[in-house]
Parts: structure tokens; sequence; C-alpha cells
């Protein structure tokens, strides 16, 4: 009987040890994964504060209902939230944070001067207009934390701040794609239309942009000078700058029915990336005139990766994602920045497929990082492909 008690008082004497290692251990790990944890703030213009009931039932379209301040920005959450389901699935450790920003400068200047708040965020995503934005990246510049912008082309948000990050390239990166894809054509010369070159900022873009890197080019500013650069004998590179409904018909009608037809081999034609989405614009000249255009977003709706994003989102939110609502930016954002903290910010780490954002960073001297990867697209078939030459 000694001998048994002396035993079970052994027992209980090792359970208990037992059961503080456990808790010691438990602890450690409770504290491991808060450490590991990566914290994402998302600054959004929600409107909350004047969000109307009303609203979504006075909308007769989705055009409308992007409209209504409150929603413009619901559908880059939802994508953002289906990408956070998937690392809460993945059991990657984040904490997410999420502040209603609008227009409100002093209450986005009392959240960025939250001390123990911005002491633990990793990440701020921020979807701001002009001012918001350049407040919370001057904030985000003292606490040494990166900050992405997903909309704006503005190459001045980068300027002495090498914590912001802009997504959407800026107007250079056209011409810079362009004449990197028409070197790889035999015999080509390049011609910009414009009908109002001093006006069209985006004219005196390529201009400055082929003038700087030494890049050949005709300029002409008539649908006759047009029809008189095109060569048979060459590859005709036609970069129309102009977003006239009106003149896509105009000029196409007379491409085609001119008498002075260029084989569609021939023939590569840029256009503004509206005339490919307008109602009035007729389908038989797609292809005939090789048409292509540049795009900040690229969707392959036949990938199975996005027919389940499109399911997913689907299923959360009884509305499907578009382009138009930033559904698929928000999904491409949280995926590729979380994973980029996750790599202690090391962008050859990062191993993620987009389905729509294509990214690839160039650091601005004494400045932050901008995307340069715009889409430059073709319709073939009736359907927008990537272009390749």
């Amino acid at each position: 009987m000694i001998i048994f008690a002396a035993l079970m008082t052994i027992r209980k004497t090792m359970s208990k040890k037992v059961g503080i290692v456990w808790f010691i251990l438990c602890c450690l790990m409770v504290q491991a994964w808060a450490q590991s944890a990566k914290t994402v703030l998302f600054l959004m213009p929600f409107y909350v504060s004047s969000y109307d009931e009303s609203a979504p039932y006075a909308a007769k379209s989705g055009k409308e209902l992007n409209n209504i301040p409150s929603f413009q920005m619901m559908g880059f959450w939802g994508g953002a939230q289906i990408a956070l389901q998937e690392y809460e699935e993945q059991e990657v450790p984040l904490n997410i944070i999420v502040r209603d920003i609008t227009n409100n400068e002093t209450k986005l200047q009392h959240i960025m001067e939250d001390r123990e708040l911005m002491s633990q965020v990793d990440l701020i995503i921020a979807p701001l207009f002009s001012k918001p934005f350049q407040i919370a990246a001057q904030y985000a510049k003292t606490y040494q934390i990166p900050i992405v912008n997903p909309f704006t082309s503005r190459n001045d948000i980068l300027d002495h701040n090498e914590y912001v990050y802009k997504l959407t390239p800026a107007d250079e990166a056209n011409p810079a794609t362009l004449s990197f894809m028409v070197d790889n054509m035999p015999r080509h010369q390049i011609i910009l239309y414009t009908d109002s070159a001093k006006k069209n900022v985006e004219y005196q873009t390529y201009l400055s942009y082929f003038n700087n890197h030494h890049i050949p080019y005709h300029t002409v500013n008539t649908l006759q000078g047009v029809l008189n650069a095109l060569r048979s004998d060459t590859h005709n590179v036609l970069v129309v700058l102009n977003q006239g409904e009106a003149l896509s018909l105009t000029l196409s009608q007379k491409l085609l029915y001119s008498g002075k037809a260029v084989d569609p081999e021939h023939l590569l034609m840029v256009v503004p990336e509206k005339w490919i989405t307008s109602n009035t614009y007729d389908v038989e000249y797609y292809d005939k005139l090789n048409l292509h255009f540049f795009s900040d977003y690229y969707v392959d709706f036949e990938d199975q990766k996005t027919q389940l994003f499109i399911y997913k989102y689907t299923q959360q939110f009884n509305t499907l994602p578009t382009l138009k609502n930033f559904a698929f930016q928000g999904y491409d954002v949280v995926r590729y920045f979380v994973e980029l903290i996750r790599h202690d910010m090391d962008h050859d780490q990062v191993k993620v497929t987009p389905l729509s954002y294509y990214f690839s960073f160039d650091k601005h001297p004494d400045g932050g990082y901008e995307n340069v990867n715009v889409q430059f697209l073709q319709v073939l078939d009736n359907t927008i492909l990537p272009a390749t030459y």
C-alpha cells in the first residue's frame, strides 16, 4: 500500500509538471503566432457615414450602382476578402484592420497618429484619392511601412518616399511597350495619328519618349494623311491617339473601303481601349484591322483559377465580379502584397499568379516603386488576348 501511494504521488506530480510544461508551450506557441502574424491596414473610401439604404434599389444598372459613393469600393473589398479567406484556409496568420476613410483629413490624421496602432502594421493598402493618400503616405514614410495605391497613375506620389507602391503604370509605359514589341518585327514604320496635337497629352508623351530614345516615327493629323502614309511593302504600326467614337467608325471604314487596302498582316492598329468596349463599333473591324490596345488589366475568363474566383465571389456576394467594380484588382493586390511582406519585401520571392494585375516594379531614384507592366492586348477572332510578337 505504501508503494502504491508513492507511485500515485509521483504520477500526480508528473502530471502536474506535464500540465505546466504544456501550458508554457501553448503560451509560447501563441506568442510565436502573434509575432509571426502580419498586420494589414486597409484605408478604404467606403463612405459608410453617407450610406443611403434606398440607393441600391434606386440604381437601375451596375454602372449606376458603381457611381454611388458608398458602393464604389465594395467590389475591391469583396475581392480582397476572397484572398484573405484563402489565407485563412491555409492557416496563414494575418491581422486585418479596416478603417473607413473618405475625404475626412482630420479623421485620417487621427488614425495615422495612433502610434500604438501603427507600430503593429506591416502593410497599408489605400485606394484613396489624391490628397488623403499623400497624407497617409507621409505617415507611412515616418513609420517605415509600405503603402499601396492601386489606381492613380500620378508619378508625384513616388517622390522622396521609398515606401510608396504605385500599381497603375504611367503613360510612358505605353510607348515603351510598343517600341519593345515592334522591335521584333522585320521592316516597319510607326505612324502617330492625332487631330489635336497640342492638346493631346498622350501624343506629347509618345513624342517625348520616341525622341528621347531615338525611335523613328511619322506624324499625321488628317484621315487622308493616314491613308497616304500607309505602305504595302512594310509593317504599318498605326497608333490612333484620338478618343472620339465617331472617328473610330470613320477611320475604320476609310481603311477598309478607300481603295488603298492594306493586308492585315502588314497593319497593326493601336486604338484607345474605349473603342473596344464601345457599343457603336462594328465587330467586323476587329480582325480585319488587326486591332490592339493598351490596358492596365487583363483577365483570362477561360482560366480555371479565374472561374473559381468568380464562383466564390458570386456565391458570397450574389453579384458578378468585374474589372469596373475592381473585384479582380482587390484580390490581386492582397495576394501579391501579403506575399511580399511575408518574404521581407523581396520581389523575387513572390510567386503569385494574378487574375488581372501583372506586376513588374521599377524603383524610382530617391522614390518609391512603380509598376511598369502595362498590358498590350489584341483582338483575335473576337477574343481579347495578350499580344505576342
